[in-house]
């Protein structure tokens, strides 16, 4: 079973044309999490491919990966699923797969718990970078303060207060990303004192 493995690994490391030490290290870092052969295999390749392409470290891509997965579970994708989005909004906009994978993991616990997708975390991210040209990890972390302060009734009182819809007509919440929707709506239409309140408040 070993010699099986070391051969697949060693075939998936010469088609992404990495080494196969670096590959061994993305594979330590999915071994570690018990998963089966197979499925080690996959993600490996997977992580190797995206390490490549975002030009990240390949122990970071694998935990990248890892998180992204964990955090979107009950969308049950897979990691080529999930390489496969981060490299078309890299070939399509202006943001890199590398900051996406690290805003991501950072935000991804975050947004799934307040039911934002994982499609919606990358628009997100992407539309946040392409106009701030920040990286990734300082993005990640500004939706996960967003989020966190979305999820507080006073803030979002506060919100209604000043003509931001985040209820429906049966008072149930609305999701998060149709509250910012809301928000970016109203915001331009805000005196200085009030755009400042809000996003000290959000």
């Amino acid at each position: 079973n070993l010699s099986t493995f070391s051969s697949q690994l060693f075939a998936a490391a010469s088609s992404v044309s990495v080494s196969f030490n670096d590959a061994s290290k993305s594979a330590l870092e999915f071994a570690r999490q018990g998963l089966g052969v197979e499925e080690t295999l996959k993600r490996t390749r997977d992580s190797l491919i995206l390490a490549k392409i975002a030009g990240m470290d390949f122990s970071n891509s694998a935990t990248a990966i890892t998180a992204a997965l964990n955090s979107f579970s009950n969308e049950l994708i897979t990691s080529a699923d999930l390489v496969d989005r981060l490299t078309n909004a890299d070939a399509n906009f202006a943001v890199s797969a590398g900051d996406l994978a690290e805003a991501i993991k950072r935000v991804g616990s975050t947004a799934s718990d307040a039911n934002v997708t994982l499609n919606e975390t990358i628009a997100l991210v992407t539309a946040a970078q392409q106009v701030t040209a920040r990286g990734g990890a300082v993005i990640g972390n500004s939706f996960k303060t967003i989020f966190t302060r979305l999820g507080r009734s006073s803030v979002l009182s506060d919100l209604e207060r000043i003509g931001v819809a985040t209820t429906d007509a049966s008072g149930k919440m609305l999701p998060l990303v149709q509250v910012l929707k809301n928000l970016a709506s109203t915001y331009d239409s805000l005196g200085d004192r009030q755009k400042n309140y809000v996003a000290e408040l959000v």
